[in-house]
């Protein structure tokens, strides 16, 4: 517990006072964590849900007890391991497992030949031979070596995710298919309705967009609207916020949640359909409050209008809109992996008992497209069409694109990794179990969701970054998770972890800057609508995560 305070730590403070890069703070931490952790905590992790207990040996049998989830009970070679602390010293009797038996209240297991006296070790482990040579590798590993593992085993799982989500975001803004989808929504649902369709265009862009990219890109349309209209300029503030900052923490593949999700072996389609599902009652709890605090405060447009005169501006603009591709082509790079990912989860959710001639060209065919890379792959080449298809676009204009969003991309992925590796180091020191002991016997189920909204939003609180938030988060609530299990599906489990990330924004967070500054509000008014609006949304989604686990747990 000491190594991953102090791990913690070490993120906080780099990043809060030293003003670290958020990688090079996680990576020192798991550094320090690995460094700090024992070769038998690090085994016992390996092992913790993998092994029963042998209570007694008679002729060729085993009776055992606390039997691990994860054991298997499946034919094989088995180690009799009598004391683990000892695992990589010495070499324990191995058996051969013929068969076991399982009844309510008992597991047996039958084995060829009888032991030896020597080998009858009542009180012993039973651990599959697999894993008790990975445990003792593992255990001998140094730390430098472990953490680099981890780094390239979260690339493994993401890096492609986050890098073909990179092209998408930097095609939709460099190409006009993010500001067609704005104009396109907003001239569906009319003028009287343009704060409303702020928000529905925020959280659809802010899915393969950063959140600030998001906000920079509709942030001009607010300031037009409130200088023609003379008034409600914080609602059309906010409601980009409303919409965007939600899908940030809740929709893949937005990193956060693409990592939350692929911790927790959470579908993308799952935790897309889990986030929009939820994310919806957060948006509309930020939207009346966004209306409410419209009325409360006249917050006037402070930052001085462009100069150009009104009929060259529009002028501009006509020329500008007629360049932009079409609405329906726009929005395909971001509708389409969406698809294909909920497809497969609804295919292996509901359509797999389902019985027909052409089922098994279906699962073939919706497995490969339904791939999270491959449907986020496709999502990039439709972004690249989009940015082809602009007038004037050269392939060496469509290279300088996608050599800026891969290095935005990338130090994205470092980040990331170092967080997946740091949550790995923390899984070696086998906290989850020791938590899982100490904390009450009530907790566990709803108990779990709400401990890892709370551990998010401190995490939140005191480093600022949502992201960090939810990467230190899953470190430390995925062990427990494990240990104690879960009685709904793992989506609530990361849907609580993204909601967590999203109370209580405050001067340490690089977005109250950015929407300060950028919209012109003093740091009071950021701290009363801003802050405000993320609390209520993120808590509101929250309870809306709550009720859809223990009403819908999809066991």
């Amino acid at each position: 517990m000491f190594a991953i305070v102090l791990g913690m730590l070490i993120v906080v403070f780099g990043v809060l006072f030293l003003r670290l890069h958020a990688f090079l703070a996680l990576f020192f931490a798991t550094l320090v964590v690995a460094a700090a952790t024992s070769a038998h905590s690090v085994s016992e992790s390996v092992l913790l849900h993998c092994t029963a207990q042998v209570d007694s040996i008679s002729g060729q049998q085993l009776n055992l007890s606390e039997v691990g989830k994860d054991l298997g009970a499946q034919p094989g070679a088995y180690y009799l391991v009598g004391d683990v602390a000892a695992i990589a010293k010495s070499t324990p009797p191995l058996v051969w497992i013929e068969r076991f038996e399982i009844t309510d209240d008992s597991t047996t297991a039958f084995f060829a030949e009888e032991l030896p006296a020597a080998a009858s070790l009542t009180g012993a482990r039973l651990i599959p031979h697999d894993e008790y040579q990975y445990a003792v590798r593992l255990a001998k590993t140094s730390p430098i070596n472990r953490v680099a593992n981890a780094l390239g085993e979260t690339f493994g799982k993401i890096g492609l995710l986050i890098a073909m989500a990179s092209i998408i975001g930097q095609c939709l803004l460099a190409s006009g298919a993010a500001e067609r989808i704005v104009q396109g929504i907003r001239q569906a649902m009319g003028e009287k309705w343009t704060a409303l369709a702020f928000v529905v265009s925020s959280f659809v862009l802010a899915i393969p967009v950063f959140f600030d990219t998001v906000f920079f890109l509709m942030l001009p349309l607010a300031q037009a609207m409130a200088r023609k209209t003379g008034r409600d300029y914080l609602k059309y503030v906010m409601s980009i916020i409303v919409g965007g900052s939600l899908a940030h923490s809740l929709v893949p593949p937005t990193p956060g949640p693409l990592f939350v999700a692929t911790e927790l072996n959470v579908s993308i389609g799952a935790m897309a359909i889990g986030g929009i599902g939820v994310g919806i009652w957060g948006v509309i709890a930020g939207y009346f409050y966004m209306l409410w605090a419209n009325r409360r405060w006249q917050i006037p447009l402070r930052l001085d209008p462009p100069e150009a005169a009104p009929h060259e501006s529009a002028n501009l603009d006509q020329q500008r809109e007629s360049q932009l591709p079409s609405f329906g082509f726009s929005i395909l790079p971001v509708v389409v992996p969406i698809f294909l990912l909920g497809m497969k989860t609804v295919s292996q959710t509901w359509l797999s008992g389902f019985d027909a001639p052409w089922m098994p060209f279906w699962n073939s065919t919706i497995s490969f497209f339904g791939d999270k890379n491959i449907a986020i792959s496709l999502g990039a080449v439709l972004a690249l069409l989009t940015l082809l298809g602009k007038p004037q676009m050269t392939w060496a204009g469509l290279s300088k694109s996608v050599q800026k969003a891969l290095s935005e991309g990338g130090v994205v992925v470092l980040i990331t990794c170092a967080g997946g590796a740091f949550g790995e180091m923390i899984r070696q020191t086998n906290v989850g179990a020791t938590i899982a002991h100490s904390l009450p016997a009530s907790v566990g189920g709803t108990g779990l969701l709400i401990t890892a909204f709370l551990v998010t939003v401190i995490i939140r609180v005191i480093q600022g970054s949502a992201t960090v938030a939810m990467i230190a988060a899953i470190g430390i609530v995925v062990p427990v998770a494990t240990q104690i299990g879960l009685p709904f599906h793992p989506v609530y489990l990361a849907l609580a972890i993204g909601c967590g990330s999203k109370p209580l924004p405050w001067m340490n967070d690089s977005g109250f800057w950015v929407i300060s500054r950028m919209s012109g509000f003093t740091e009071q008014e950021t701290l009363k609508t801003f802050s405000v609006l993320l609390t209520i949304m993120g808590v509101v989604s929250f309870l809306a995560t709550l009720v859809c686990a223990v009403c819908f747990p999809f066991v």
